[in-house]
């Protein structure tokens, strides 16, 4: 692996693990949460590829929905191959957004 490991928000009151977002937890509505360093890894949910994307965006644009650890799932643009789901993917980000690229097995043993 080669991206960093992402951050995540733990919440303080009820333990609840998620994106890290403005204001108070999901869940609680709790303002204190605590930083959590996971692994840069998901599992693809669903996958898409849009032929024609809003203006500014490239043709053609994939999505993915991928699950990251603790249930976590996350939007990403796709680099590379549309994955197929239960595909694992390298998970990275960009400023706001999330990207993805399917992990490279080994070949000795595929």
């Amino acid at each position: 692996m080669s991206a960093p490991p992402l951050v995540l928000s733990r919440c303080e009151g009820c333990e609840l693990l998620y994106l890290p977002t403005p204001g108070p937890c999901p869940r609680c509505a709790s303002r204190r949460a605590t930083p959590v360093e996971v692994p840069p890894t998901g599992i693809v949910l669903a996958a898409t590829e849009v032929e024609s994307p809003a203006e500014g965006w490239p043709s053609p644009h994939r999505l993915a929905l991928v699950e990251v650890e603790d249930s976590v799932r996350l939007l990403a643009i796709v680099e590379g191959p549309l994955p197929a789901a239960g595909d694992a993917v390298e998970v990275r980000r960009e400023g706001e957004a999330y990207h993805v690229q399917r992990l490279r097995l080994d070949p000795r043993k595929e």
